[in-house]
């Protein structure tokens, strides 16, 4: 379950939380107990601190002080990792943070997969191990920015212990939506679409915050390659009551499933 950093922060003001959205966030994730792998956005605690420093396109000697903005930037997503964190430990449900930059590297355009078995391990041991999206360093000398929803692609492709049932983007939206063809100035969710349908859907502008991500298009490429993978995708409103919990107990839910071809 990928928890989006627009619903646990406030993206239009740096380093803030939306402690109530934590708080139920957690407490259906405790009541569900799946076994589960979560991971983060960056929100207000990653993004603004990457964008500053240009971080996400890599090594620019003509950026000022751009090492210390990429240590400063994974230093606030550690503090934000560290926040989730405590809410679990605190209602003692075993968590267990992953330095998303010590388990994944670059090499070029090669992500290296490597130390997964350290997140396989702990859910053997019954601890839900929590991902965040985080710098990543590159062997060929500079560093980039590694997205929550990229971390979810890896786990999908290179995990070899478990089977991913499906994935969850827990967003502050129901989901896609298209723009109505008999009245351009409304729009529609897509409750139901296959994943090779993804390309033709005439996607409504909703407005973005600051994402140096890729947004709603840069998910929409990471949802279609997970496709690939037979793994079924779903996009609920994490805002909305209840919905975390229903989702991870498979409940029906007003949100936009993504499901695989035959």
């Amino acid at each position: 379950m990928k928890l989006g950093g627009s619903l646990l922060t406030d993206k239009n003001k740096p380093f803030s939380i939306r402690e109530e959205v934590v708080k139920s966030a957690v407490d259906q994730i405790i009541e569900a107990n799946e076994k589960l792998i979560i991971i983060h956005g960056g929100g207000s605690f990653g993004h603004p601190l990457a964008k500053e420093y240009s971080v996400s396109k890599g090594l620019d000697k003509s950026i000022p002080n751009q090492i210390y903005g990429v240590a400063e930037t994974h230093q606030s997503m550690n503090k934000f990792n560290t926040y989730l964190i405590n809410q679990f430990l605190e209602k003692k449900y075993p968590v267990l943070s992953i330095q998303t930059s010590s388990v994944f590297i670059k090499d070029s355009d090669t992500i290296s997969t490597k130390s997964l078995d350290v997140i396989e391990t702990a859910l053997d041991l019954g601890i839900m191990p929590i991902l965040y999206g985080d710098i990543i360093l590159d062997k060929q000398g500079s560093f980039s920015i590694i997205s929550g929803d990229q971390i979810i692609l890896e786990l999908c492709q290179n995990l070899t212990k478990y089977y991913v049932s499906k994935v969850v983007f827990a967003m502050e939206s129901d989901g896609l939506y298209i723009v109505d063809e008999d009245n351009k100035a409304k729009c529609n969710l897509v409750t139901e679409c296959y994943s090779n349908e993804l390309d033709n859907l005439n996607l409504a502008d909703l407005g973005q915050k600051i994402d140096v991500t890729g947004g709603i298009k840069g998910k929409l490429s990471f949802i279609r390659t997970i496709c690939k993978s037979r793994i079924p995708v779903q996009l609920i409103n994490g805002l909305i009551e209840g919905y975390i919990h229903k989702s991870l107990t498979n409940q029906n839910l007003n949100c936009t499933n993504i499901l695989i071809n035959a």
